[in-house]
This record gives C-alpha cells, sequence and structure tokens, in this order.
C-alpha cells in the first residue's frame, strides 16, 4: 500500500475513492492502511465508501456494485482475491460502473478473465512485483521458456527469488542447517526477477524489491505476452523504486542462541 498510495498520490483525475475489501484479516489492513496513507498524502480524496463485505461467501455483488455507482467514486481500492475478485468485476461489467480499479490481485488465476470480461481496457491496475512484459531480457526469456514447458505465465516472479536466495544461501554456509541459512539470507541483496535490487532486512526477515503498477489491456508492440489466453496483456504503468517501498518496522526479532 505504501507503493500503490506513492503512485496514486501524483494521479490528479483521483478524487473519489470506494473501498470493498474481505471482511478478514488482509482485507481489513488494505482498508485501514488506504485511508490513512491517502489521508496524509492525498488530503483532497473523498472516501467515499468504505465496505467490507464476509469472506468467500457472496455469491451476487450487484447490490455492493449499486452502492459505488451511486456513491459517484471515480476510482475503487480492492485486495480482493479468487472468487470474490471475479464475482465483484462480473457484477461491475454487468452494471456498466466506469471506474478505474486498484487491486493486489487482478493477476490471480482468473484475474487477468475477469478483467477482459468487464472490457475495462487498461483501467484495472495492480500493485506487483514484476510482469511477464517488463522490459528486461532474461526474465522475458525466463517467461516464454516457462510457457512453452508449462502452458501458464510465470504468476509470482517471488519464487524465483525464493529459490534464488536460498541456494545462495546454502552456498555461502556451506550447510544446509537452517539456523546458519537463515543468518546467511539476513541482508543479502539479489538482482530479482525483473531487474533491479532486492534485499532482505535484517531487523524483521521482510524482503524489499522494486515494485510495479501494471494496467491489463490491449498489448503494444513492447508487450509481447498476453494473459490466459484473453489477448489482453500487461503494461508497465509505474515503476517504484526499491527505496520507495520501504516502512520502519516494529519488531524485535529473538534469534536462536
Amino acid at each position: 500500500m505504501e507503493a500503490l498510495t506513492n503512485y496514486m498520490k501524483g494521479q490528479a483525475d483521483i478524487k473519489k475513492i470506494y473501498l470493498i475489501n474481505q471482511d478478514y484479516s488482509f482485507g481489513q489492513a488494505v482498508r485501514a492502511t488506504a485511508v490513512n496513507m491517502l489521508k496524509a498524502k492525498r488530503p483532497d480524496i473523498q472516501i467515499v465508501g468504505d465496505e467490507l463485505h464476509p469472506f468467500l461467501k457472496v455469491t451476487d455483488f450487484a447490490p455492493y456494485i449499486a452502492k459505488i455507482k451511486a456513491s459517484g467514486a471515480d476510482t475503487v481500492i480492492t485486495g480482493n482475491w479468487g472468487q470474490d475478485f471475479a464475482l465483484l468485476l462480473k457484477a461491475a461489467a454487468d452494471a456498466g460502473l466506469q471506474v478505474n480499479w486498484y487491486t493486489y490481485y487482478a493477476g490471480g488465476t482468473g484475474g487477468p478473465t475477469s478483467v477482459k470480461q468487464t472490457g475495462l481496457n487498461h483501467r484495472v491496475f495492480a500493485i506487483q512485483e514484476g510482469s511477464a512484459n517488463v522490459e528486461h531480457a532474461a526474465s522475458q526469456a525466463t517467461e516464454k521458456a516457462f510457457r512453452d514447458k508449462y502452458g501458464v505465465s510465470v504468476l509470482y516472479p517471488r519464487a524465483f527469488n525464493q529459490m534464488h536466495m536460498l541456494a545462495a544461501a546454502i552456498d555461502k554456509a556451506k550447510s544446509t542447517e537452517p539456523n546458519k541459512i537463515g543468518l546467511e539470507l539476513e541482508g543479502m541483496n539479489v538482482e530479482v526477477f525483473n531487474g533491479g535490487e532486492g534485499f532482505m532486512r535484517r531487523d524483521d526477515h521482510q524482503f524489499f524489491q522494486p515494485m510495479y503498477i501494471v494496467s491489463l489491456g490491449e498489448r503494444g508492440a513492447k508487450e509481447p505476452f498476453d494473459e490466459e489466453k484473453t489477448g489482453w496483456g500487461w503494461r508497465t504503468v509505474a515503476k517504484l523504486d526499491t527505496k520507495d517501498t520501504l516502512l520502519p518496522t516494529t519488531c524485535k526479532m529473538m534469534r536462536p542462541s
């Protein structure tokens, strides 16, 4: 949310935001953090709706979409995923709701298909650690090989980062003993899957890396990959450097003696 709101604060067309999230810990955190960060960074933006709905139980989001439409919102923020994302977008498409969507999980399984069905060309955004169409030769070569072999996209570049770091830590520790691996991971700097520097913070073992705001829609000449055979692909809207994703920590980690 720090990275996402750092981007959103510069978008002058955002004036009225509606928050809709799943009623569990993550959805509650998205809601609370969005409100606090937007107030600090863009106090002129109106929060015209703030909704929590039952987690993975709603089968028809039409009543929620009607409220969004009535609110006059131009933008929606949601942390929804899975069926709660797909059905929310379906209801928006059925109602002809014309707003921009800022999401975490538009790229999850089934997400791109749901976005394509709305017809909202490059109006559904996601905050991600990368995408297939980031202009980076090594990751695009891996993406092509992965799709050729498995028939699916690299959904989570973080998985490549994790395995690369684990292997490097084992090599440096000359051991597979967990405590030794953990100590080697602390403070480790790596070149991440889509390019750029990532590192694990010693204080709390959080991993930081460049983040991307991407939108899904019709592809241009520099966007070779589509998603879920929709014909639509990711476009990089903004890249946020690692330093612009950092937040302080209150963690007091207890390490093994």
